[in-house]
């Protein structure tokens, strides 16, 4: 039975009571969209996960300290530049944004959350920004999600922006999102910004749970590249404005929410890789019967950051010994008498050997924009899925001038 439905148009303003926009500020030379505010008319509780790098910008270092506070409002970020080891300036622009919009809002210091995303070790144009925060207080509207979608852009070709609608008791609960991301997609998370929001009724500790659940089994299970980000935020804001009954604890309007939740997760997680830099492909590995759901991440994100594997996906090429050798990289304990490799429906390698059999079929499965690679080990009934992509020239003609 389907938990949700999607809604064929609109994202972070959706749910009753958020307000949203975006303008360009000045940060980008060209000239884009570069700014994102997100408000709520009504307090909401929130919750967040950030990069695990240990390397993080200012506005990572601020809101993580911000996201504890009990009640939030706003939600102030920017692209084009990652206020990031660009010294005491950079965290100056931080308390000078969020003192900016404290007064443009009328609300606490304390109720703003920020974020980022951009080029590292640059000045932040604190001025410039400062400026724009009054205009986009005066435009934020029901109609302002795709330009707060715009702000958070940086390689994406295409925004990413989702909202979905379900029941919790007798009441229609709504949850939206706009995330960014196409590139620096190692776990955990991705070089990606992603805010969503929802008008229902959740206590604080709860939210925190959920999102990291829905994180753990969606955006820390994708890959792109090998390199992790400084600036990766996932905020989630409820104002429980839906009016249901209050979720208090884990029963079973809490399991619905987190399966809803992790499932839009997965959707914003497919548009990043989809728009990956240089991205053609898109491979979502199932690794299935693992001894146990370790065993199992183990494998599937050896193989979806093996550049060979990646290397393979872009030339259509069926080698499935890449898979093999990415798998045994892991120096997990495998018989390989019961391990099976299929592309799609179609098996390729079983006891201890390959079963090669209709070569151009498997070639034409990997040419398609999305296939599925399964790894069935027969040890087990722990089972996980990953996403991962191509990796292909124009990635590297991106990433060899992304500062210049």
């Amino acid at each position: 039975m389907k938990l949700f439905h999607w809604m064929r148009k609109g994202s972070v303003t959706v749910p009753k009571g958020f307000l949203a926009t975006g303008m360009y500020c000045g940060i980008k030379k060209s000239g884009k969209t570069d700014s994102c505010l997100i408000y709520s008319e009504a307090p909401c509780v929130a919750a967040a996960t950030f990069t695990v790098n240990r390397a993080k910008a200012w506005p990572v270092l601020f809101s993580m300290n911000t996201i504890q506070n009990p009640v939030h409002r706003a939600i102030l970020a920017n692209s084009g530049n990652a206020n990031c080891f660009n010294g005491p300036k950079g965290r100056e622009a931080v308390e000078e944004s969020v003192d900016t919009l404290h007064h443009a809002l009328d609300i606490s210091r304390r109720k703003i959350l920020v974020a980022s995303t951009g080029v590292i070790g640059r000045p932040f144009p604190t001025d410039k920004f400062k400026k724009g925060i009054p205009e986009m207080v005066r435009m934020l509207s029901k109609s302002g999600d795709s330009l707060a979608a715009e702000g958070i852009l940086t390689t994406d070709t295409v925004t990413k922006e989702l909202a979905v609608e379900f029941r919790i008791g007798h009441k229609w609960v709504r949850l939206g999102g706009i995330a960014k991301g196409s590139g620096m997609a190692h776990p955990n998370m991705a070089t990606m910004l992603c805010f969503m929001t929802t008008d229902l009724a959740i206590q604080k500790g709860l939210l925190e749970r959920a999102l990291r659940e829905a994180v753990r089994r969606t955006f820390n299970r994708l890959s792109i590249d090998n390199d992790m980000s400084t600036n990766d935020t996932v905020f989630v804001l409820a104002n429980g404005l839906a009016a249901n009954p209050p979720i208090a604890e884990r029963g079973e309007d809490y399991e619905k929410f987190v399966s809803i939740l992790t499932d839009f997760c997965a959707e914003i997680s497919r548009k990043m890789v989809e728009d990956g830099e240089g991205v053609t492909k898109v491979c979502e590995i199932f690794v299935e019967k693992a001894r146990n759901e370790k065993q199992a991440e183990l494998i599937a994100r050896q193989v979806a950051n093996s550049m060979l594997v990646k290397t393979m996906f872009t030339g259509a090429d069926p080698n499935w010994g890449r898979v093999i050798g990415a798998v045994g990289a892991t120096l997990v304990p495998v018989n390989w008498n019961t391990l099976e490799i299929y592309f799609d429906q179609v098996r390729v390698f079983s006891g201890g050997r390959g079963r090669m059999s209709g070569l151009q079929h498997i070639r034409k499965i990997l040419r398609k924009k999305f296939f599925t690679l399964r790894i069935v080990l027969h040890q087990g009934e722990s089972a996980i899925s990953f996403l991962t992509s191509d990796l292909t020239s124009k990635y590297v003609r991106i990433n060899s001038s992304y500062t210049s």
